[in-house]
Parts: structure tokens; sequence; C-alpha cells
């Protein structure tokens, strides 16, 4: 089948998340499967000295400005940027640290229309797959737009919810600005309580609908995670499913990590921890010991369950643990562990900056891996934490329930806590010191853990059982 993925960020080329993750892995693991993959993403650069790789093609037309695609193929898929400097040479993605770019409306209405363009012009596709707000005009205009489907005849649409709190929500004038008429503009469409919502674009027309777990499809039903959007899901339950988003195992291999002090597999994995686990120590000044460590890489923001570590810090040391925190986020966070770090000499540590090398040593090092998130729609942390041999300790919910089988199961891979709160995560830690303390059962329970299959390979065949479904 000719599959397009339509996102605002795709790795090696641009990224601020997992959305670049994803997009930047799930194409290659379905071109293995045979089909002729394409993926369209906004040609951003930070200045116009910085020249696009690729090789130019037609230019094409939108909301009266124009954009030159650039393809690049490699691992199998067709990656097309579409260079508008006008829109996307700019010295970040989204936003500058005061806020949103004002016209993030007409940037990514520009997107999905020249994407669905170029698209025409490559000789049409199969199936277009949108991902997040950025993209989700696409399945709206095939839908309901006329002309789209005299460019596009045979496209059936899938729109992925990688995170249903980001929407893309703008004032009723935007309309105007993105070249969509007045008609839209009503409960069935796109108008959301005054405002013009363009995820709800593609949540209303899109012709399969997906999330990146089962569990948060399920959870994004509620009013508790649905953002307001829930009704609409629910309207939609019949063309909702979840599929849980892969890990890219090249990257994330122990045995072959050249950011570690010492690489280490399954066999070898309490000499290699501890040999990462003393590197560590020396590198962050603290104290050499044998005491068991956790790790933590995360956004310092309430989703991710961090004023649950900050309440718990004092417990978390009492218990006999060493804590070490990569990231940054909010002030009050981060002061917080500073506070703790300062408190506990040798014990605790926090770095408050992005640093990839750091973030392979800790989940190398760390005995277990803290991600207490009030709601996380997948979560990698927890997938790359198992097969470092980290155990996790997690809060159930979306991809953290689908992925970590609790200490209470025969096949254990880590530590769930049902109820969000301080005293719930202490007591998960309370059960993994007592595992620690088991050399037998925390052998067998790292095994299980690093063994576990979260390749690319199970969510490429889910996706093209989906595609082949929607053909017919």
């Amino acid at each position: 089948m000719r599959i397009a993925h339509l996102a605002s960020e795709v790795v090696p080329f641009s990224k601020t998340g997992g959305l670049a993750d994803v997009v930047g892995a799930l194409p290659p693991a379905l071109a293995e499967h045979g089909h002729a993959v394409t993926v369209i993403v906004p040609g951003h650069r930070e200045s116009l000295a910085q020249a696009l790789p690729g090789e130019a093609m037609p230019e094409v037309h939108a909301l009266g400005m124009r954009a030159v695609p650039h393809l690049v193929e490699q691992r199998g898929v067709r990656f097309i940027l579409l260079d508008c400097p006008l829109l996307y040479a700019r010295p970040s993605l989204y936003g500058l640290p005061d806020g949103d770019f004002q016209d993030n409306h007409v940037r990514f209405a520009f997107f999905a229309r020249a994407a669905l363009t170029a698209l025409g012009q490559l000789g049409g596709v199969d199936v277009v797959h949108a991902h997040d707000w950025q993209a989700a005009l696409a399945p709206f205009l095939l839908a309901l737009e006329p002309g789209w489907r005299e460019t596009l005849p045979v496209a059936r649409t899938v729109f992925t919810i990688h995170n249903l709190a980001y929407q893309g929500v703008f004032p009723p004038w935007a309309l105007a600005a993105c070249g969509l008429g007045s008609e839209h503009f009503n409960v069935q469409r796109l108008e959301f309580y005054g405002q013009v919502n363009f995820l709800k674009g593609s949540l209303v027309t899109a012709d399969a609908i997906t999330t990146v777990s089962p569990t948060y499809a399920r959870e994004i039903l509620s009013p508790a995670f649905g953002c307001q959007l829930e009704g609409v899901l629910d309207g939609r339950r019949d063309a909702l499913s979840g599929i849980l988003n892969g890990l890219d195992q090249d990257e994330w291999d122990p045995t072959l990590d050249v950011l570690i002090s010492q690489p280490f597999g399954v066999a070898d994995a309490p000499l290699g921890k501890a040999a990462n686990r003393a590197a560590l120590a020396s590198e962050l000044g603290m104290e050499p010991a044998d005491r068991p460590l956790c790790g933590m890489v995360s956004r310092l923001a309430e989703q991710k369950g961090a004023d649950l570590v900050v309440a718990a810090l004092d417990d978390i040391v009492t218990l006999g643990f060493d804590l070490v925190v990569l990231g940054t986020g909010e002030r009050r966070f981060e002061e917080a562990i500073r506070a703790a770090q300062s408190a506990h000499p040798g014990r605790v540590r926090v770095v408050t900056r992005f640093d990839n090398r750091l973030a392979h040593q800790i989940y190398a090092a760390s005995d277990l891996f803290l991600m207490p998130s009030r709601y996380e729609p997948c979560g990698l942390g927890q997938m790359i934490a198992m097969r470092y041999g980290a155990l996790p300790v997690v809060h159930h919910t979306g991809g953290l329930a689908d992925t970590v089988i609790d200490s209470s199961r025969d096949d254990a891979t880590g530590f769930v806590f049902w109820e969000l709160s301080p005293s719930a995560l202490v007591d998960a830690l309370a059960r993994a010191a007592a595992v620690l303390g088991s050399p037998e059962r925390l052998g067998w329970m790292r095994r299980t853990a690093m063994t576990r299959d979260f390749s690319w390979a199970a969510s490429a065949r889910a996706y093209d059982a989906l595609y082949r479904r929607l053909a017919g």
C-alpha cells in the first residue's frame, strides 16, 4: 500500500519530544512490510543560513504562500521536508519561552494543505496518517472541503492522538486565515466552546482514530482524561483503538551502548549495573555506596508526578535509596529537589538540563526507575528502563499500565501503584526494597524486564492490519 504520514516533527530532521521518535521509527518498520511509505513534515530550520537536505521538488502553493518540498530517502522511506521560510525558518518549532507563535494556526493549516497537494503531485496514496493537532486538518480537508477528493481520490484517513491535552485551539477568526469557511464553525465540526479546535476536526472526520496505548484509548472516553472531548470521542468509539508505541532497540541497547560507562547484557547485568552506578556516582559527586539507586529522567511537572516525588523525597532516602533526577520543568519542583539535595548530601542529586548521554548513564546505573505520571498516553521511559534492567515504579495509567507488570505477578517487570498519592508511591518503593534485598527474586524480575519485546515490529503489524481493514 501507499502510506503517507503527516507530522510536525520527525527524527533526525526535527524534534521536541516523543512524537518525532514515533514518526521516525514507525514508517521504516512499515516499509519492512513492503509498503511504499512517505513522511511529510515542515522544513524547520533555525535561519535562512541553514540549508535543508535533499532534492528540491516542484513547489506547492496554499493560502497565498508557497513551499519547496525537499525529498530525502533513507531506511526505505521517502521523507519530504516542506520548505517555507516565512513559516518554518524560526529558532524553535512551536514557540518561544514566553509562549506559542501567534500564527501557529496558519503555519499548520498551510502544512496540511501543502502536504496533501504534494501527495497529489506524487501520484496519490491509499492512506493518509496524520499525527496530533498540527496535522489534524488533513483528514478534515479530505472529508469536507470540495476538491481534495479529486487530488487524492482513494485515500482513507487515520488520525493518531499522542497527547489529547494538546489540541490546537484558536479564536474563531482563525478560520478565515486558514482558508476555512464559516460553515465549519459548528459543534459537529470545528467549534469547541466558542473556539476553533484543529484536533477535533480529525476526531469527527478520520476513518480511524488511534492512540498510543490501549489503556489510554479507554481513559480518554472519561471526563477525567477526555480534556472536554470525551463526548466527541464517545461518539466515534467504534473508530477508536489503541496501538502501543514501540522502542528504538538500536538506540536503546545496553549491550552496545557507547554512551554508558560499561555495556552489559542480561547475563552480566549485576556487574554491569554496579560499574555504571560507580561511574555515575563519581561523575555527580555522590557517595560511593552499595545502596540501591532510584533514577528519574523526566519533565518536572505535575503530569509526570513530580509533586509525588517531591512529597516522598525524605521517605525515599529513609527507605535506603539514593536518588538521581535529570530534567527541567516547573521551578517549584526544581527548587524542592535542590533543597533535598542540600538536606541529603551525597544521597540526592538533581541535574536540570537536557543531557542525552547522562540519561543513558542513569538508565544503566539505576536499580529502580521512577515514573509516577498522573496520565501517560504511552511513555518510553519505562520501556527503556526495563531494557536496561532498571525496574520501573509507575502509577497505573495509560501506557504504563499496558507495559509494566506488577511484582505481585509471576511475570513481574516492575512495581505498580493504583492510588495517586505520595503514600502509595512510598508503599510501592517499600515493596521494591524488599525485592532488591532478595538477589534471586531481583535477578528473575530483571531478566524478565530486560527480555521484553518492545520493538516497533508489533506496532507495525497492528497498523498494517488497520490500514488493510480500511482499504477493504
